[in-house]
């Protein structure tokens, strides 16, 4: 996501992934390649030099107010790493000697302390935490700034020593000399390195300014005009003029949050530099003071301006990552809540099955069979309608089982389960007792024809062999019928009732029907 403060480290074209902080991601790179990535420095650092140093004299306003160069340098050792070391002393070396026209000795002091102190500062900060994390929250960015001050104030001694050594610095001058080296130094690192690290990402645009290109156009000219009251907008008093300069920050802060920090940040410098343009050419509120010297509010301005947006945009994204974490994690449980509801659905399909359904056939067991009972009686009564119950026993089931084997019975068990299902209609219930013994609900037919129907296909279906591992099985069945109301008008009563007839049944011969009691059995 664009918002999001996580930078992909490259360069040169060459991928280097991050390992553990603190590790340096040179530590795999060839000879060859680290002195193709030394002689780039110094060409950076050395051109740079030139453009700042031509610059800011251009307008007598020297020493530079921003160095450069010392924040290239600090980004290179982030970037790279220590491995930079030769290429940045190399690189501020030919700038003090041939730039400065300072002495060798001197110019090697100045160029071995701007190298210690990018080396010394980036590796604290590799040491605290990932290049790729550095502005992800507002604690790397407290130790990033901090690590930028710690870089110019290592300078800013060895330089200021250097002077002091050489007579251009008194003792007295020193201190206020070395603030403004520091400043200089520190504020070119937190200006230049978020902008260098936050560039380099290849979507630090697109998604959030498609999203809200509104937000962005009217912060984008919020900024601009803001910048255009400042250098052209003067009143005449400074102290009040000068107040002004934080009605652009405003624009720049709210981009930051609303949109992301690799947003905000290159609209910041941009707006940072066109100000100090027209501050140098004679525009604000600012222009004029302390010509010829260090302009240090350009320093202490950019210290300020670069710490509150990237302290803002690492609380943004923190907020954001807890917000990502918050739905991820509520996604989680729904995604469990959703999984656990589902085996319990399972669990509760299981135990049900268990309660209600035969293990073996699968079909409707003794409770659910009297719960249909209950419900086929209820309707009957209210309708005042007649329903049958036949009680089917299957004939030399024993012998079978014993002669055969259990796996006989049992497949014998589930085939007419099958053959009692099929034979009858969807709503009548097909119901095993156990052992060999099957009971069938027929609701809404009373008719004694339609239930002696019923029973002879039964008889048929269930008189057709079987064949179990290539032996042929052969049975028959008895069935015992009674009638609702007639017979019984409760579940006990009326399988009594059938279990009589069905005793009758198979003391006639079996392979029949019986109706129960002395009522004139009929037969097919």
């Amino acid at each position: 996501m664009a918002a999001e403060v996580i930078f992909e480290e490259r360069t040169q074209g060459h991928c280097r992934p991050e390992g553990s902080a603190g590790t340096p991601p040179a530590a795999g790179l060839g000879a060859r390649e680290l002195v193709f990535q030394n002689i780039w420095v110094v060409g950076a650092y050395w051109l740079l030099a030139v453009l700042a140093k031509e610059y800011f004299s251009r307008y007598q306003m020297w020493p530079a107010p921003l160095w450069v160069p010392a924040g290239f340098a600090m980004f290179a050792a982030l970037s790279i790493g220590r491995e930079t070391w030769p290429g940045l002393f190399l690189g501020s070396f030919l700038t003090n000697a041939i730039i400065f026209h300072d002495p060798v000795i001197w110019a090697t002091m100045i160029a071995s302390g701007n190298t210690l102190g990018a080396i010394a500062a980036a590796e604290r900060a590799r040491g605290r935490m990932r290049v790729d994390e550095m502005f992800a929250s507002v604690a790397n960015v407290s130790y990033f700034s901090a690590y930028t001050i710690l870089h110019g104030a290592i300078t800013a001694c060895v330089g200021i020593t250097t002077m002091w050594a050489q007579g251009i610095v008194t003792i007295p001058q020193a201190p206020s000399r070395w603030v403004d080296w520091m400043l200089s130094d520190a504020s070119a690192s937190l200006l230049v390195v978020p902008l260098a690290l936050l560039w380099r990402r290849h979507d630090w645009t697109g998604q959030n300014v498609r999203q809200l290109r509104s937000e962005f156009a009217i912060s984008l000219a919020s900024a601009v005009l803001a910048l255009s009251y400042v250098l052209l907008g003067t009143t005449g008093n400074r102290a009040a003029d000068a107040g002004a300069i934080f009605l652009i920050l405003l624009p720049l802060l709210w981009m930051s949050v609303r949109l992301s920090l690799a947003l905000a940040y290159p609209v910041f410098v941009a707006v940072l530099g066109a100000m100090m343009a027209g501050t140098m050419a004679g525009y604000g509120p600012f222009s004029g003071i302390e010509q010829g010297g260090t302009f240090t509010f350009f320093a202490e301005m950019t210290i300020g301006f670069s710490a509150s947006l990237l302290l803002l945009g690492g609380a943004s994204n923190e907020q954001r990552v807890a917000e990502r974490a918050m739905r991820s994690l509520n996604l989680d449980l729904e995604a469990r809540v959703d999984q656990r509801t589902a085996e319990l659905r399972e669990i509760h399909r299981q135990l049900e099955k268990a309660a209600f359904y035969d293990s073996l056939t699968g079909l409707p067991n003794r409770r659910l069979l009297e719960e249909r009972f209950a419900f086929c009686g209820a309707a009957a009564r209210r309708r005042g309608d007649r329903f049958a119950l036949l009680l089917i026993d299957l004939d030399r089931f024993k012998e079978i089982n014993d002669n055969l084997g259990h796996d006989a019975g049992d497949a014998l068990l589930v085939e007419a389960g099958c053959r009692l299902t099929t034979t009858v209609r969807e709503c009548d219930v097909v119901a095993r007792m156990g052992g060999d013994e099957f009971v069938i609900l027929l609701p809404e037919t009373g008719d004694r024809t339609s239930v002696e129907s019923v029973c002879t296909r039964i008889l048929a279906v269930l008189t057709e062999f079987m064949l179990f591992n290539g032996r042929v099985i052969r049975t028959a069945a008895s069935i015992g019928v009674a009638l609702f109301p007639d017979h019984g008008a409760t579940w006990q009563t009326m399988y009594k009732s059938a279990d009589l007839a069905l005793y009758e049944a198979k003391r006639g011969g079996r392979a029949t029907w019986r109706w129960y009691a002395a009522e004139e059995v009929g037969r097919e």
